[in-house]
């Protein structure tokens, strides 16, 4: 709040002889004035018009890590095909999404490795034109969680998976079939939660070392037990089709 200061004078202000003190006083109100009004818009602004916080600071208070940044493929390591070959448009990013042409086979991963924590993304396959059923969808990719020795089951990596295949959205497949762990999948349960072909479907991945929840948009459909892999690099399977996905983060556990 600004306060206007004034004096009362008893005398006649004109013939008084602190006309000169009058002046000399109003004259510093004046400045004072000007100086004060010079500021407001910027006390007011930090006082009233305090910006939100932004999407990314918001992750990082509450302990999330994004692992896609939206805008290139910085961060990120490439197995394609088995002689693992680097990308070479395979994988392109296009208004913050992380796009997969399919071909060839293989596989982008994280350089670290990772053993107790919860990842989410979202998932979604380019719907192809003229498709009249999703049954009759035929895309396939999937998440692979505690990457390890390459070319383990032809391009695959030692890894579990849990499948991106729209018809068995959220199944665990061993890489190799022979990697011990138990596992579960609720295959009507996934059959409900999951998106229609094109739009995307939000995954999360609770890991505990060899532990795993999987959540298919709020709903549990599988769970891994006693996995004798329990740490390693995260990746995503170029396997066929144009897939796509965003908002890929992490929050790693105590």
């Amino acid at each position: 709040m600004i306060a206007f200061l004034y004096v009362d004078c008893n005398c006649a202000y004109v013939d008084c002889n602190c006309a000169g003190q009058h002046s000399n006083f109003e004259e510093k109100q004046m400045n004072t004035f000007f100086r004060i009004v010079s500021v407001l818009p910027m006390i007011l602004t930090a006082t009233f018009a305090t910006p939100p916080l932004l999407h990314a600071q918001e992750d990082s208070e509450n302990g999330w890590t994004g692992l896609f940044n939206g805008k290139d493929l910085g961060g990120w390591k490439f197995h394609l095909g088995k002689e693992g070959a680097e990308n070479d448009g395979t994988f392109t990013v296009k208004d913050g999404v992380l796009i997969c042409s399919g071909k060839p086979s293989g596989y982008i991963y994280t350089p670290k490795s990772y053993s107790r924590y919860t990842l989410q993304f979202e998932l979604a396959f380019k719907r192809p034109e003229g498709l009249d059923s999703d049954s009759a969808f035929r895309g396939n990719s999937g998440c692979l969680i505690h990457v390890a020795e390459k070319n383990a089951l032809g391009v695959w990596p030692r890894s579990v998976e849990v499948q991106g295949m729209n018809r068995q959205l959220g199944l665990i497949l061993p890489i190799p079939r022979s990697l011990k762990c138990t596992r579960t999948f609720d295959a009507q349960a996934s059959a409900k939660a999951r998106k229609p072909i094109g739009e995307f479907n939000k995954i999360e991945i609770e890991v505990k070392g060899g532990d795993m929840v999987i959540e298919l948009n709020g709903v549990v459909v599988s769970t891994v037990g006693d996995c004798e892999l329990t740490e390693g690099p995260i990746g995503f399977q170029s396997e066929g089709v144009e897939t796509h996905w965003r908002n890929i983060r992490i929050r790693e556990l105590q």
